[in-house]
């Protein structure tokens, strides 16, 4: 992953996320903006075409028991996919962005 960039409701991520250091940096910018039952929040990623499987358990955490609004805006079609194979297109509320 190259890096994080905070945002007023949310998080872009630019890079591949790989393995557990970028998991764990990545959750602990997001534990950062303290969220609570029913806030929203976004999380951009840019050029990653994978997704680990603690990250993917974290967001189902905000998700389900933390009860987020939660909104993931992905450019890159394989991570699209992937995602929509786990069944996880509602509860993560993916949007497709195209790169320009």
């Amino acid at each position: 992953m190259d890096k994080i960039t905070k945002q007023t409701q949310g998080i872009a991520i630019d890079g591949n996320i790989k393995g557990l250091s970028d998991v764990n940096e990545i959750k602990e910018t997001i534990t950062s903006y303290n969220l609570k039952n029913g806030d929203r929040f976004y999380i951009e990623i840019n050029n990653s075409f994978a997704m680990p499987s603690a990250m993917i358990g974290y967001l189902m955490k905000l998700v389900e028991q933390d009860k987020v609004n939660l909104t993931v805006q992905i450019s890159d079609e394989r991570l699209v996919e992937l995602l929509d194979d786990l069944g996880l297109t509602q509860a993560f509320n993916i949007k497709t962005k195209s790169i320009a």
